[in-house]
């Protein structure tokens, strides 16, 4: 593989949705991009173009692999978590084992993986973007997916608290819905159309769901120099689709 002199990047979550697009969209800057996710489905026209790691975060056996991987690349300048959902958990009185795996792949594994390349981040500056949902700041989703949710978000504020000393700055994207290949609302649209045009036409002030390409310079500013006063920030990005202040 013959990368370019440029910026590394690490992206979770890279086989559809927003980590897809975020895979797209770093291409075209001709970043070294470093993608992990489970299926090569929608990566296969960028396979020799990246580093891809297939397999599951959520194996322990795969992680350990991941992490020897990891080990031998320096000097990482972004890391994007996108790997995330609400594994269709939806009863309130969710059972331990279900959330511990909601915590599991909306914050803990991305965690874990910080901790993990913290040593192996650029000195000069690094940025690590999360990517959490609205469900933080309005209670929208599961209880499950509210709650751990609303925990990327003080985990970003206190990570970025910490961090930001040592020039690795911490932010995090709050998106509404959206579109991108194999994602939630992508699925909707094929299965129920119906359904999701009541949503576009009857929740959403801008009258269309957005598209993933619509937060990617939003992205690139906060993984840039001119992003650094928002480390510790988590910014909604949902054209008015929620109503909360941000306090």
């Amino acid at each position: 593989m013959n990368f370019m002199k440029n910026k590394t990047i690490l992206i979770t979550g890279a086989t559809k949705g927003l980590g897809l697009e975020c895979v797209k969209y770093f291409l075209k800057k001709k970043y070294k991009i470093i993608a992990v996710g489970r299926d090569e489905k929608y990566l296969k026209e960028f396979s020799k173009k990246i580093l891809f790691l297939k397999g599951d975060l959520l194996k322990n056996s795969f992680r350990k692999k991941f992490y020897k991987k990891l080990s031998g690349i320096k000097n990482i300048d972004i890391v994007i978590h996108c790997l995330g959902g609400g594994l269709g958990y939806k009863d309130p009185f969710i059972q331990l084992k279900n959330f511990i795996d909601l915590f599991l792949i909306n914050l803990g594994i991305a965690s874990e993986i910080n901790n993990k390349i913290i040593k192996s981040l650029n000195p000069k500056s690094s940025y690590i973007v999360h990517v959490g949902s609205t469900a933080s700041s309005e209670a929208i989703g599961s209880v499950g997916y509210n709650s751990v949710k609303a925990a990327v978000v003080a985990y970003v504020k206190s990570l970025a608290t910490n961090l930001i000393k040592d020039k690795i700055f911490v932010s995090c994207i709050l998106p509404g819905a959206f579109t991108a290949p194999g994602n939630a609302f992508e699925r909707l649209k094929l299965n129920n159309k119906k359904a999701y045009l009541d949503f576009e036409n009857n929740k959403l002030p801008r009258k269309k769901v957005a598209k993933a390409s619509e937060m990617m310079p939003l992205i690139n500013l906060l993984t840039s120099k001119e992003g650094e006063m928002l480390a510790g920030s988590s910014i909604t990005i949902d054209a008015c689709e929620t109503k909360a202040y941000n306090l």
